[in-house]
């Protein structure tokens, strides 16, 4: 029965058939040395409780036990119990803690190599030229694993990390019995670097692993449906001063799935015979600025996927394509800054987009798009910017129209020249000021006609025609649809139909 519970606790006699209760212990304690026990016995023989003294036990109870005496017993030991699990939890936790910190020590080394400018010295990264892991193997090798995702904006940053823990977990082991030392870290667009060192006689094992962490990690994505794995491989490095060399390597090897396929190994030897990207940006920066500038979405959208197509010609890098997609984000976001402000602070979100697709129709067209978009959303925005005065003088009639309102008082409102507000009027609403201002006061005056019995004169009044002028033309209106000015609701009880202004 102890073999099988392992309890904590054994209170056990000492006489008993076959064995006795110290032998007993003697036994138990050869495998489970953490058991406690509590020995009682009828006898008051030396001999009994030096064994048991020997032995360590916790308790030595006499018959007939008193209960206070064992719960004492009881309690004596359940605090040794505690005592020892709190401090066996806080050295587990102590211990979690080390692996944590190391653990972004080594991730933030690596995070450090990759994102250190060129002319920077590695041996820099820790100030004293020491470095926080063991690189005691001959070589080096950077890979890039790339997740591709077909909605990355539907993806929870939590869900992320947690894929990005699990691939890592997976390269920590698969490389675990080749490599002297692994790194790893995650970036944006979920680009997970790993960087390995070891000896020359563990190359090809180093290979093959590098297969089966592809193999493990497609496994692993079948339960998201929405992932795509593709892992670039550097070339293999004998300096420590090559690793960043290596790992860019890698990051412009999973670049050209987007000419090879998703899904794949790609080693950076395709890239040697390759001729090195040259930006057909640069060369179209004027021109693509004057379309830009005109506001015109189509041509815009249409010279994007005119330098895609460009560079697909040249037959150079297929990671090309990317550094296409981030010249011509810099440019249309830098462009809006400038135009627009806050429009440009989805840059890093779009980006992040863009490093997702995997074929390159599909982002040519997501580029052109985002041009057309953009441009469409800028072109609507200086439309609604121009009419804004208008729109705000015209709200200003429908309200105010029982008072006296003139042009300069109307321009004064859009802080406008008067002479250019009554141009600016016209030419959106096809009519001067005072022909707005005498419908907006007529339509308002058939209304009152309809639902009022007050007489010409006082609608007149309320509407804003005060002075004899307009008070005439109402009353000849009136005389010359009846003889005579009768209440308004006779009026219109006659003529609503007919009645024109």
């Amino acid at each position: 029965m102890i073999m099988a519970s392992q309890p904590d606790i054994v209170i056990t006699d000492i006489r008993m058939p076959k064995i006795n209760g110290l032998d007993l212990i003697g036994m138990v304690r050869s495998k489970y040395p953490d058991i406690r026990f509590i020995v009682m016995s009828g006898y008051k023989e030396f001999e009994y409780a030096h064994r048991a003294l020997q032995y360590d036990v916790d308790g030595y109870i006499l018959k007939p036990i008193n209960g206070n005496e064992l719960n004492e017993a009881l309690r004596r030991i359940v605090g040794t119990l505690d005592d020892k699990k709190r401090e066996v939890s806080e050295k587990q936790k102590l211990e979690m803690d080390v692996k944590k910190s190391r653990q972004i020590i080594r991730r933030d080394f690596l995070r450090n190599i990759i994102e250190q400018e060129e002319s920077g010295e590695l041996e820099e990264l820790t100030g004293d030229g020491s470095f926080p892991v063991e690189l005691t193997g001959e070589l080096f090798r950077g890979i890039d694993i790339k997740l591709d995702s077909q909605h990355p904006e539907e993806s929870s940053r939590k869900e992320e990390q947690q894929i990005a823990a699990r691939i890592i977990s997976i390269v920590e082991k698969s490389l675990g019995g080749c490599a002297q030392e692994v790194l790893c870290c995650e970036k944006e667009a979920l680009h997970i670097y790993c960087l390995f060192n070891y000896h020359a006689e563990h190359s090809r094992e180093i290979r093959t692993a590098v297969s089966e962490i592809l193999s493990q990690i497609k496994e692993y994505l079948l339960r998201f449906e929405q992932y795509e794995a593709t892992i670039g491989i550097g070339m293999e490095k004998e300096h420590f001063s090559e690793t960043r060399v290596s790992i860019r390597e890698a990051n412009r090897a999973v670049g050209n799935r987007i000419s090879l396929g998703s899904g794949r190994l790609i080693y950076a030897d395709v890239l040697k015979d390759l001729p090195p990207y040259v930006s057909p940006v640069r060369g179209a920066v004027q021109e693509l600025q004057n379309i830009m500038e005109a506001r015109r979405p189509d041509e815009a959208s249409r010279m994007v996927r005119q330098l895609f197509d460009d560079y697909a010609e040249q037959k150079r890098d297929p990671s090309g394509f990317y550094e296409i997609a981030y010249e011509l984000l810099g440019f249309l976001y830098d462009w809006m800054e400038i135009e627009a402000g806050e429009m440009a602070s989805n840059r890093r979100r779009t980006w992040i987009r863009c490093q997702h697709f995997n074929r390159v129709k599909a982002l040519r067209d997501y580029l052109a798009g985002e041009y057309s978009r953009c441009l469409t959303i800028m072109q609507e925005a200086a439309k609604s910017e121009s009419t804004k005065p208008v729109r705000v003088a015209k709200a200003y009639m429908d309200e105010h129209y029982g008072e006296k309102i003139v042009l300069e008082d109307l321009a004064a409102l859009a802080d406008l020249n008067p002479v250019y507000f009554s141009v600016l009027f016209k030419k959106e609403t096809q009519m001067n000021v005072s022909s707005y201002l005498k419908k907006v006061r007529m339509d308002r005056a058939k209304e009152l006609l309809r639902t009022t019995n007050e007489t010409i004169a006082a609608i007149g009044d309320r509407v804003g025609y005060r002075d004899s002028r307009h008070q005439s033309e109402l009353h000849k209106i009136c005389r010359r649809k009846t003889g005579s000015v009768p209440p308004a609701s006779q009026l219109m009880q006659r003529y609503v139909g007919r009645l024109t202004v």
